[in-house]
């Protein structure tokens, strides 16, 4: 599926655009277009734009001319965006010949150190701005971004580590833009105007060369006696032509280039594109598009009043987007519920089974089983009542409790052999036949030990009549719980 992008550049004289297709690692120029906005509206240069490009709707991104704004370089003690934006207007009101609520302000940060940011501020009239937005809204275009022309070109630049200072002028037919560089930072942005065509011929703009040269050298950024930068030229040919020997010269042998984004790596045009492609007026269009979605990369004028609202359609497309996941995601977790109730109730079916095995097993008399737990509990509660000395009125002790008392409390290396016991509501009798007196004594002595007899006596203690045995009487009285 194509994944297409429409891209609009206007400036005060013409109007470019590009569609590309985006949906591969290389970037494809589908259709382009230019129109001029001297002889006609920049309504009717718009229809004209999308009637050349084809385009019908769809993701787009705007950039404006530098010549539609004005700049300023701002030195701030914070680094913080939203204290930046806030703090702006109070820092430009006194640069400002018009009120500053008519303007439209945004920024990028040129450099940050430990206690001072340096930004470079632009502004744009709120009005214009407005205007433009409501006749490009009526043709169908409704910007992603809202961006200043040649910017990127100069972040393509500096992403290419062709070098870490450079100065970009970016010309047109009758404008340009400088923007200056710093360890591959843009530190400085000011738009000049150059002459247009005389007579339908380019003439040479010596006023336009010589803007170029002050606006280097007032910015004082630069080592202009030993150049430690770069110039890079892009746009209009025969003005790059005529002006890079003169700049080289009069900016001290400055090493000057044409950097062509159109002549860059991954990318392509489609056959009937490429001769109607103008990288003069394109190449700055076609940079925005690897530079655009990157966070705080250059300028976006589409906020605050002039922030996109997404449309029904948008808006549909968004629910069509996230439905699909969604119900796939309610669809699995349903499933999942289904398997795990069906696992659960066949365990528990199979518990059932079991449990009612063992009710069988235990109580083979009884043939109605309702609830097997349950009747298990009263059955082994009428056998607890059973077998308790005394009933349920007596020291509430079983005798299986007694019986293990007894075992544990008489040490297993004293020969004792229990011949009978009685046990009653309080009083247990047990008679034995030991070895010796000794152990007689010593099995009272462990006796009384026990917390579930709170008195233990000898009855009795007799010789038998062959003198090798001791028959005893043990009298236990139970404490109570």
């Amino acid at each position: 599926m194509a994944d297409t992008l429409f891209c609009l550049d206007i400036h005060k004289d013409t109007v470019s655009a590009l569609v590309v297709d985006r949906s591969s690692k290389v970037t494809i120029v589908t259709g382009c277009g230019v129109a001029d906005t001297v002889e006609q509206s920049f309504e009717d240069a718009i229809q004209q734009i999308k009637e050349q490009t084809g385009f019908v709707g769809g993701p787009c991104l705007v950039t404006f001319g530098a010549e539609f704004f004005s700049f300023r370089n701002v030195s701030l003690p914070f680094s913080d965006r939203k204290k930046i934006e806030q703090a702006l207007p109070f820092e430009l009101v006194d640069h400002s010949l018009v009120d500053m609520n008519s303007l439209l302000i945004d920024f990028i940060v040129a450099k940050t150190e430990a206690n001072v940011t340096d930004i470079v501020a632009a502004m744009i009239s709120r009005e214009f701005l407005a205007n433009h937005l409501a006749l490009l809204d009526s043709a169908g275009i409704s910007p992603e971004s809202i961006g200043i022309s040649g910017l990127s070109t100069a972040y393509r630049i500096a992403e290419g580590f062709l070098t870490d200072n450079f100065v970009l002028v970016d010309i047109g037919t009758c404008w340009a833009s400088v923007f200056i560089a710093l360890n591959r930072q843009v530190v400085l942005i000011r738009p000049l105007a150059i002459q247009p065509q005389a007579g339908g011929q380019k003439v040479r703009d010596d006023a336009f060369i010589q803007n170029v040269i002050q606006t280097v050298l007032a910015s004082q950024l630069l080592d202009t006696k030993v150049p430690n930068y770069k110039l890079y030229l892009s746009g209009d040919e025969s003005q790059v032509k005529t002006a890079s020997p003169v700049l080289s010269s009069r900016l001290g042998g400055v090493d000057v280039d044409n950097f062509r984004q159109s002549a860059q790596a991954f990318i392509k045009f489609e056959p009937n594109i490429q001769s109607h492609y103008r990288p003069e007026l394109m190449d700055s269009t076609l940079a925005h598009v690897f530079i655009s979605g990157k966070k705080n990369r250059g300028f976006n004028f589409r906020k605050d009043d002039f922030r996109k609202k997404r449309s029904f359609l948008e808006y549909r497309n968004l629910l069509l987007k996230t439905a699909v996941p969604l119900c796939v995601v309610i669809a699995f977790s349903m499933a999942y519920a289904a398997y795990n109730y069906t696992s659960l109730n066949a365990e528990q079916e199979s518990l059932r089974q079991q449990v009612s095995a063992v009710f069988q097993e235990t109580l083979p008399e009884v043939t109605r089983i309702v609830n097997p737990v349950q009747q298990l509990q009263v059955e082994n509660n009428e056998i607890k009542a059973t077998y308790r000395p005394g009933g349920s009125s007596g020291a509430s002790y079983t005798i299986i409790e007694l019986l293990t008392e007894l075992s544990a409390r008489i040490p297993a290396n004293l020969s004792v052999e229990v011949v009978r016991m009685v046990a009653d509501m309080d009083i247990i009798r047990m008679k034995a036949v030991t070895g010796d007196f000794n152990t007689v004594d010593n099995v009272q002595k462990e006796l009384v030990k026990s917390r579930y007899f709170k008195n233990v006596t000898i009855s009795s203690a007799n010789q038998s009549i062959q003198g090798d045995k001791v028959n005893f009487e043990l009298k236990l009285e139970l404490a109570r719980q």
